[in-house]
């Protein structure tokens, strides 16, 4: 079974804020979703898969409406919820676990058993068929996960951050699992992550929310090339730095930073400025900017020195960088600067501009795992 398109238009008013967005994926596509931990990313996956139901707006999966004049139980939907822990049955045999959601469908033990089994050997694990999931690794027990969420042959696959449970070693080699049974499949997904490699990989469009607002929709191209979002832009890699425009500069507390405005900006209007890191220097001597390190990192050969007023600084390996808490000098040069919008002011998504839809069918174990969900 292929996935089916996604239409949603979701309000979900929570105590802390409400969350709101609007967005379609094409069949076999992917949306993903961005954002900082509590903004509301996991409500909204909450909703899709009918854990949580909406105070308002309608949710439509194909022809049908699993939202709005009625609503659809969770078992019902055909939508699968994949989290950052497998979340296996303990008592079931590795096997039974992926026969689960073939036979909440309906179909024969033999049927069912017969599907684990293929999916077993497609993912390596034919020998552990009759193992309990407490002898398999963390890797092998995601994977398992991961195939008995298709198994269901769901029409929308959510994806909760399902990589940030998994060790360096063995998450490569789960994402492209991964993408490959997505491609195989050509399942409907939606994924939540905090990676823009990952929404690179697999997404044709990204929303960026923040306090349950959409505050950016774009291709992850777009999001990498040009962000207008702070969050966004930190995603990508860039050197975020807030503060106002005065006199064709940005200036943050005492410091005042030579930039380029992406569009006309007025005195004192709350900015934000974006810069990479390798057109950033840092010294211990002198510079436009004199502040305290608050990280260095190493990746690739060079040395990432971040400051506690969010300018990041890249040197080679060789040059032995100021050490964290001490005062050093970071000077930026090629900073863009945009204005900083408040969700209200990102216009909803219209039909030309909408994410394709990336949703997936589910039956059983993931769909019924809790009554509600944790916002991340």
């Amino acid at each position: 079974m292929t996935g089916q398109p996604l239409a949603a238009r979701i309000e979900i008013r929570r105590a802390q804020f409400t969350v709101s967005a609007a967005f379609e994926v094409p069949a076999g596509e992917c949306l993903a979703v961005l954002g900082p931990n509590g903004a509301g990313k996991s409500t909204l996956l909450g909703a899709l898969a009918g854990l949580i139901r909406p105070t308002a707006g309608e949710i439509r999966l194909g022809g049908r409406i699993l939202d709005g004049r009625v609503h659809v139980p969770p078992e019902q939907r055909r939508v699968t919820l994949l989290e950052q822990k497998p979340r296996l049955f303990p008592h079931l045999s590795v096997v039974d676990n992926l026969a689960f959601g073939p036979r909440a469908q309906g179909r024969s033990r033999r049927q069912s058993r017969a599907v684990a089994e293929t999916w077993l050997s497609r993912i390596g694990l034919s020998d552990a068929a009759g193992w309990k999931p407490h002898r398999l690794s963390g890797g092998q027990q995601q994977r398992v996960a991961i195939a008995r969420a298709l198994a269901a042959e769901p029409e929308v696959l959510l994806l909760d951050e399902p990589f940030a449970a998994l060790d360096a070693a063995s998450a490569p080699q789960i994402r492209r699992m991964l993408s490959d049974e997505l491609a195989r499949t050509r399942t409907t997904s939606v994924l939540v992550t905090h990676e823009l490699a990952d929404a690179w990989q697999w997404a044709s469009r990204c929303l960026v929310i923040e306090s349950g607002r959409v505050v950016e929709e774009a291709t992850p191209a777009q999001l990498a090339a040009a962000p207008t979002h702070p969050f966004s832009a930190a995603l990508a890699g860039y050197a975020v730095v807030h503060g106002v425009w005065s006199e064709g500069a940005l200036v943050a507390g005492d410091d005042v930073l030579p930039a380029v405005a992406a569009h006309d900006l007025e005195e004192g209007e709350s900015v934000f400025g974006i810069v990479v890191p390798h057109e950033v220097t840092v010294s211990r001597t002198a510079g436009a900017v004199r502040s305290r390190v608050r990280s260095v990192s190493v990746h690739a050969g060079r040395v990432l020195v971040e400051s506690d007023g969010g300018l990041v600084a890249q040197t080679p390996v060789g040059v032995i960088p100021p050490g964290v808490g001490e005062p050093a000098w970071f000077t930026p040069t090629g900073m863009r600067v945009r204005r900083l919008r408040a969700p209200s002011e990102t216009s909803a998504p219209g039909r030309g501009s909408q994410p394709r839809p990336g949703a997936e069918v589910s039956a059983g174990p993931a769909s019924a795992q809790r009554d509600g969900q944790q916002d991340r």
